[in-house]
């Protein structure tokens, strides 16, 4: 059995890998690994050959090679190493039947495939619709999916990812089928997304706000506990400790 997590930059499952179980492997992408610092990273995929959003594209390649983790690479890559690869297009076409290779998760999955994956988990990955970019990729990675199950492979998407899943239901939803006339998402629809999204923000900054409130709580407990824990020793030391604000100097 190998199961293999591909992880990707979404922030609402990527931290839901099975990170602490050895049992799997976990793959990130370069430009998200000092988010695993303190994580257990098996390998790691930069397929981009242009590399030049990250800043000096030969800088960013050695910072990432430097990690010394097992790397996937497209043809371009800058730096070579033992345990940097090259990602096989070919194999990958020999696989699917095309190059249908549309975004880095897919890349993941079709190596996965390659290497034997018996489970395969896909954590980090929303490719929601209020992307003009994810038009393009999610229907390719839903193929994806729907291949390696084909082929028996286990495949695991976390509840809250919308990868896979849907609203309208053929004959059932919307009240039948919705208008194919128009265009798929109007202005509407997406400030509607923005609404939701912002919403969701509000919510996280105002638990940020309470934890920092927590935070200065216990702050202000440790400080009381640290002052005390002196004027015990004080105490113990045999100093005549009268009241909590006595200065307290302990010698040797």
């Amino acid at each position: 059995m190998k199961k293999i997590a591909v992880v990707c930059g979404s922030p609402a499952s990527e931290f839901l890998a099975p990170f602490d179980d050895p049992s799997w492997e976990i793959w990130v992408l370069g430009n998200r690994i000092n988010r695993f610092d303190d994580k257990r990273v098996t390998r790691i995929f930069e397929i981009h050959d242009d590399l030049s959003e990250h800043g000096d594209p030969l800088s960013y390649a050695q910072y990432v090679a430097a990690k010394g983790i097992p790397m996937v690479v497209g043809d371009k890559f800058p730096v070579e190493a033992a345990h940097i690869k090259k990602f096989d297009f070919d194999a990958a076409c020999d696989l699917y039947g095309t190059h249908y290779l549309t975004s880095s998760t897919v890349y993941m999955i079709a190596q996965a495939m390659m290497d034997g994956a018996t489970h395969i988990g896909i954590y980090g990955v929303d490719m929601s619709v209020d992307s003009h970019e994810y038009f393009y990729q999610r229907p390719c990675l839903e193929s994806w999916i729907g291949f390696a199950k084909g082929r028996g492979i286990d495949v695991y998407i976390p509840p809250i990812s919308p990868v896979g899943r849907c609203d309208y239901i053929e004959g059932r939803g919307c009240g039948g089928k919705p208008n194919f006339s128009r265009l798929p998402f109007t202005q509407k629809e997406f400030m509607g997304m923005v609404t939701t999204h912002a919403d969701k923000i509000s919510d996280l900054q105002y638990q940020i706000r309470q934890a920092e409130l927590t935070i200065h709580m216990h702050s202000g407990a440790q400080q009381a506990y640290e002052r005390l824990a002196k004027i015990a020793r004080a105490v113990e030391a045999g100093q005549d400790i009268q009241n909590i604000s006595d200065s307290v100097v302990i010698r040797g």
